[in-house]
C-alpha cells in the first residue's frame, strides 16, 4: 500500500494491543505546543501536549489494551558496544528536563501501564511485547513515528504514525523505504542513522541501499558476493562502495547490531497474559480519579480538571469560616488580648515587594484555629481611614511575637521574620514552617509553596497574588476587604496544614530522635531560619569601582577577541549565533565533522563539540574564550551593581532552604554558588566582594568533607587511616591505583584520582568516567575496580545501600534526612538512574547537614557580638566579616566550631584564610 494512505481502523481485528512510544510523544508534544507554564513559572507545554495526545489516542481507537514505553535516558547495551552511539544528541532542553518527572505520573494517573527498563530502549520493549503477543486473533499496533520499528512489521504487526495518521504494513514499508520489512535491518545498517550516530557505510544512501538489497536480498548476501557489486546496472560509485564494504566489515556488522531491536527484554518476554495491559481508564470516582484531578490541579490544567468532573476553584466557605478585619484601636486591643492567650498561632505578612529589607508592611494576618483568621491593615491602602498605626500594632503585638513560649507557625517564615524585623518586631518561638516540613518529607517535590500544599493537603485552591492584584497598580489599590479575605485565607491555611504535615513527620519518624526526618526538621532546618535571615540582612560589601573596572576591561577583551575571531574567519559574523558560527566553521573553513554531535539544524556548536576541536584550531579556542568572557560579563558584571542595596551599599543574596533535594543550600539574586573559582577571571569577580573598612573576611572551607563522610559511613579502614594520617587523599588514591610512578607522573595522575574519588561519591558510571577523563570505558572500569580493590568497605557500603533501597525504598543521612526511590523513580528514567541518585544522597546530605549544624552553632556564638558576622555560605565554605582586631580570636572560634560540629570516625578539617577580599 502507499505509505501516505491511511488504513481504516474498522479493518483491524477487534481489541488490538497498542504499544505507544512514549518518548517520541514527549518530544512531539514539546515542539508542538507553544510556551505554557503555571502561575509560578513551571513550564508545562510538553506535559499538556502529551496528556492531550494520549487522551485523543484512546478516544480515537477505543483502546482496550495499551501500554506506554519510555526511554530511560541512561546508557544502554548499545553504548557498551559503541562509545559514540547517540553521542551527537543535543542535551535535553532545560524547560523540558524539568517536566520529565511528570510524564510517568501522568501515564500512571491515566491508568496506562507505564514500561521502561534499564540497559535497553523503549523500542526494545516494544519489539519484545509485539512479538510476544501478536497473533492473527489479536494484532499489535505500534504507535510511533520511528522508522526503526518498521523492522517489526508483519501481517500481525502494524506501525502507526498517529501524528500524521500514516500506517505502515508490509506494502507501506515497501512504498516508503523501497524494501520489505524483513530487509529493514539490513537497510538501516547500510544507510546508518545520523540522529543515533550509527555509522552505516559511508557513501551508501537510501537509493544505493535499495539497489544492493534488490540484487543480493540481505547484508550477508552483499558481503558474500561483494565482487559482483560492480555488475549492478546503474549503481553509481560501485567501486568505492565495494572498497568501503571490504575495508571495514566489522563496522558494518556493528552497525547491524546497533539497529537491530532486542526481542527478549525481561521481564516482558516472560509475560503470558495480555490482560496485564487491559485499559480501564481513571473512571469518574475513586482513588485513581482523585489522583488524576490532583495532578491536573497541580499542573493547572484547568480545562482537563473540568473535563474530568473536578473543580479548579476553592469550595465555598463553610458557615464556620470567619475572616475578621481589625481596623480600630479598640478592636486591636481586644485582638491583642485574645492573641496573647493563645499557645500557638500562624501568621503571614502582606508587603509592597519581595525585598524584605526595603518593602512596606501592608498588613499582617493571623490565625489560631481552623475556619477563623484576622487581618490587620497597616499601610499602603487607598482607604487610610481603615488602617492601623504601625507603632500601635508593634506596641501591642511585639511582646507576643517575642514570647518564645507561644509557638509561631507559617510558611517561608524566613521572609516574614525578616519583614517584621525590618519594621521593628522581635520574633521568637518559630515552631513550624510548612514549606520546610514539606521539603523534609518530600525533598524531590518541586512545589512546597502554600498554594501547592493547600491543594494537596486541604483540597482547596488559593487565590494567587497575581489574581488578587489583577488590573490594579499594586496591592494598595485593592480594597482592604478583598485583601483581608486573601490574607486571612493564607494565615488560616498555614495554620491548618501544620496538623497533617506534623502527623506525617511523626508517622515516618516516631518521636523524632536522630536519625529521623522529624529530627532534621526540628533540630536542623527550623533553627537555621534565623541564621539565614541574619546572613541575608547583613549582606556583604561590594567594590563597585572594581566591578565597573572589570566590566570595562572585559569589554575591551571581548572586542579584541571578536576582532581576532573574525580575522581568522575571513568575514564578520554574529559570534553569539550558533547557526552563523556553524556555517563559518564547517562550511567556509571546512573543519571535518565526522563524529561530531548533530542537531536538527546541522552540526552542534555547543561547548562539548568546540572543546574537542580547540586544540587543533585557533579560532575555536578563541570562541570558547569569548563565550566564557561574555557569560561572566553578562551574568555578573552587568548585574551585580544593580543588585547592590541602595540603602546599605551591600549585596544581600537570598539563601534558598527548600530547593536542593540533597539538603544543600542554594542562593539567588545573585547566585553565589555559580561564581567561578577555578579560572583567574572568576577569582577576580569574587575579589569584588569585600570587607568593610577596619574589617577582614575569614573564609573557612571544609576540606574534602564528602570523602570524610564516606570514610565514616562506610567504615573503610584504609580510607579512614589516610585521613587520620593527614594524607593527601587524591595522591594516596593515585599511588594505590597506578602503582609506582615518578613524582612528575604522580602529579598529573592526582587529577585523575580526584575525578575517581569524587566520581565514586557521586555514583559515576564507567561510561561517565570515561567521558570525563577522555579514556575508554574499559580503562574507566579498570580504574573503578582498582579503587574498590583498595577500599573494599566502600563497595560493601554501596552494596548495602542498594539492598536498603530495594527493601525500604529510601536512604537516609547520618541525621535522618530521607530521599525516596518513589520520588526519583518518576523522572522518566530507569530505576538504575534513581538508585544511583540515592546512593550519593546519604553522603552529600550528611555533608550539608554538618555545614548547617556548624552554622547554627556559630550563629549562637557570634550573633550578639558587634565584631563578627557570618555573611556567606557557598558549597563547603563559610565566609565571615570580622573586625581586624578580633580576627585571630575569631579564627580559632570558627575552626573549633566547624571542626567540632559533629564527631566522626575521621577528623573534620577546615582550611581557613583571611583577606580583605573574597576569593
Amino acid at each position: 500500500m502507499d505509505s501516505q494512505r491511511t488504513l481504516p481502523l474498522a479493518s483491524m481485528t477487534a481489541k488490538p494491543l497498542y504499544l505507544v512510544d512514549g518518548s517520541g510523544y514527549i518530544f512531539r508534544a514539546y515542539y508542538g505546543v507553544g510556551q505554557l507554564s503555571t502561575r509560578s513559572g513551571f513550564p508545562t507545554n510538553a506535559l499538556l501536549g502529551f496528556t492531550r495526545m494520549m487522551l485523543k489516542l484512546v478516544k480515537d481507537v477505543s483502546a482496550e489494551y495499551i501500554a506506554v514505553t519510555f526511554d530511560t535516558g541512561e546508557p544502554t547495551f548499545r553504548h557498551l558496544m559503541y562509545d559514540e552511539y547517540k553521542a551527537n544528541r543535543e542535551k535535553c532542553p532545560d524547560d523540558l528536563a524539568v517536566q520529565m518527572p511528570y510524564f510517568r505520573k501522568i501515564g500512571t494517573a491515566l491508568t496506562f501501564p507505564v514500561l521502561e527498563q534499564a540497559g535497553v530502549e523503549a523500542d526494545d520493549i516494544i519489539a519484545t511485547l509485539a512479538l510476544r503477543f501478536a497473533s492473527p486473533e489479536r494484532p499489535v499496533i505500534i504507535v510511533s513515528g520511528d522508522k526503526d520499528l518498521c523492522q517489526l512489521v508483519s501481517p500481525e504487526i502494524t506501525v502507526w504514525d498517529a501524528m500524521r495518521d500514516i500506517r505502515y504494513d508490509a506494502e507501506g514499508v515497501k512504498g516508503k523505504f523501497g524494501v520489505r520489512p524483513d530487509q529493514m535491518i539490513d537497510y538501516l545498517t547500510l544507510v546508518g542513522d545520523s540522529s543515533d550516530n550509527v555509522p552505516g557505510v559511508k557513501g551508501i544512501g537510501p537509493k544505493t541501499a535499495v539497489q544492493l538489497l534488490e540484487r543480493f536480498e540481505t547484508l550477508e548476501g552483499i558481503l558474500t558476493n561483494i565482487g559482483d557489486i560492480e555488475k549492478i546496472k546503474g549503481l553509481r560509485g560501485a567501486a568505492g562502495i565495494r572498497e568501503r564494504l571490504e575495508s571495514n566489515p566489522e563496522m558494518v556488522r556493528l552497525s547491524r547490531e546497533l539497529v537491530t531491536l532486542k526481542r527478549d527484554v525481561k521481564p516482558y518476554s516472560e509475560l503470558s497474559d495480555v490482560e496485564a495491559f487491559h485499559y480501564q481508564g481513571p473512571g469518574t470516582s475513586g482513588p485513581s480519579h482523585q489522583a488524576l484531578l490532583e495532578l491536573f490541579r497541580e499542573l493547572e490544567f484547568d480545562a482537563l480538571v473540568d473535563a474530568f468532573g473536578g473543580t479548579t476553584h476553592s469550595p465555598a466557605p463553610s458557615q464556620q469560616e470567619k475572616h475578621y478585619t481589625v481596623v480600630t484601636q479598640e478592636s486591636l486591643g481586644e485582638f491583642a488580648a485574645k492573641l496573647a492567650s493563645q499557645s500557638r498561632f500562624a501568621f503571614d505578612t502582606e508587603t509592597t515587594s519581595l525585598d524584605s529589607l526595603t518593602c512596606d508592611l501592608v498588613g499582617i494576618s493571623i490565625s489560631w484555629e481552623a475556619g477563623s483568621a484576622f487581618y490587620l491593615p497597616i499601610s499602603g491602602s487607598s482607604e487610610p481611614e481603615r488602617q492601623l498605626d504601625l507603632d500601635q500594632v508593634r506596641a501591642l503585638l511585639n511582646p507576643i511575637f517575642a514570647n518564645e513560649a507561644i509557638k509561631k507557625y507559617g510558611l517561608n517564615l524566613k521572609y516574614d521574620l525578616s519583614v517584621l524585623r525590618t519594621h521593628g518586631f522581635t520574633i521568637r518561638g518559630l515552631s513550624f514552617d510548612g514549606m520546610l516540613a514539606s521539603y523534609v518529607l518530600n525533598p524531590d517535590r518541586r512545589e512546597h509553596g502554600l498554594k501547592a500544599l493547600t491543594s494537596r493537603l486541604l483540597n482547596e485552591q488559593m487565590v494567587s497574588y497575581n489574581e488578587l492584584t489583577k488590573g490594579a497598580a499594586d496591592i494598595g489599590a485593592v480594597p482592604i476587604d478583598v485583601v483581608a479575605k486573601y490574607a486571612c485565607h493564607d494565615a488560616e491555611a498555614s495554620f491548618r496544614i501544620e496538623l497533617p504535615l506534623s502527623q506525617e513527620l511523626t508517622r515516618v519518624s516516631g518521636e523524632g530522635a536522630a536519625p529521623s526526618p522529624k529530627y532534621v526538621f526540628e533540630s536542623i532546618e527550623m533553627p537555621l531560619i534565623p541564621v539565614l535571615e541574619q546572613m541575608e540582612r547583613d549582606g556583604i560589601g561590594l567594590d563597585i569601582e572594581l566591578i565597573e573596572s572589570l566590566n570595562r576591561e572585559f569589554s575591551l577583551e571581548l572586542n579584541s577577541l571578536e576582532t581576532r575571531i573574525q580575522e581568522l574567519a575571513g568575514e564578520n559574523f554574529n559570534l553569539n549565533s550558533p547557526k552563523q558560527l556553524g556555517v563559518i566553521l564547517f562550511e567556509k573553513m571546512g573543519i571535518p565533522t565526522a563524529g561530531l554531535k548533530r542537531t536538527q539544524s546541522g552540526i552542534s556548536t555547543d561547548a562539548s563539540v568546540l572543546e574537542k576541536l580547540a586544540p587543533s584550531y585557533e579560532i575555536v579556542g578563541k570562541i570558547l574564550e569569548y563565550r566564557e568572557l561574555f557569560k561572566l560579563k553578562s551574568t555578573y558584571l552587568e548585574s551585580l551593581a544593580s543588585l547592590r542595596s541602595p540603602t546599605t551599599g551591600r549585596i544581600h543574596t537570598t539563601f534558598n532552604q527548600a530547593v536542593a533535594a540533597t539538603g544543600r543550600l542554594s542562593s539567588s539574586d545573585p547566585n553565589l554558588q555559580n561564581i567561578p573559582i577555578r579560572n583567574p577571571r572568576g577569582r577576580r569577580i569574587r575579589g569584588a566582594f569585600v570587607a568593610a573598612p577596619g574589617s577582614t573576611l575569614i573564609s573557612a572551607d571544609y576540606s574534602q568533607i564528602e570523602l570524610r563522610v564516606l570514610a565514616h559511613m562506610s567504615g573503610d579502614k584504609a580510607l579512614q587511616q589516610a585521613f587520620h594520617q593527614g594524607q593527601d587523599i587524591h595522591l594516596t588514591t593515585a599511588r594505590e591505583i597506578f602503582g609506582a610512578v615518578s613524582e612528575s607522573e604522580l602529579k598529573d595522575l592526582r587529577r585523575v584520582a580526584k575525578t575517581i574519588n569524587f566520581g565514586i561519591v557521586y555514583g559515576m558510571s564507567a561510561f561517565r568516567l570515561a567521558q570525563d577523563l577522555q579514556i575508554s570505558r574499559t580503562a574507566a572500569q579498570k580504574y573503578i575496580d582498582s579503587y574498590f580493590g583498595r577500599y573494599p568497605n566502600v563497595r560493601t557500603y554501596f552494596d548495602a545501600l542498594e539492598s536498603q533501597i530495594e527493601q525500604n525504598g529510601y536512604v537516609e543521612t547520618m541525621f535522618g534526612r530521607r530521599r525516596y526511590l518513589r520520588d526519583i523513580d518518576t523522572s522518566g528514567r530507569d530505576k538504575g538512574y534513581a538508585t544511583r541518585s540515592l546512593l550519593n544522597a546519604p553522603i552529600q546530605g550528611s555533608a550539608a547537614e554538618i555545614m548547617k549544624i556548624a552554622m547554627i552553632r556559630l550563629h549562637e556564638k557570634i550573633s550578639a557580638r558587634p565584631d563578627a558576622r557570618m555573611v556567606l555560605q557557598v558549597h563547603d565554605e563559610l565566609v565571615f566579616e570580622v573586625t581586624e582586631s578580633s580576627a585571630e580570636q575569631l579564627r580559632d572560634l570558627v575552626i573549633n566550631e566547624m571542626e567540632g560540629a559533629v564527631t566522626l570516625t575521621v577528623p573534620l578539617k577546615v582550611d581557613l584564610r583571611l583577606a580583605n577580599r573574597w576569593g
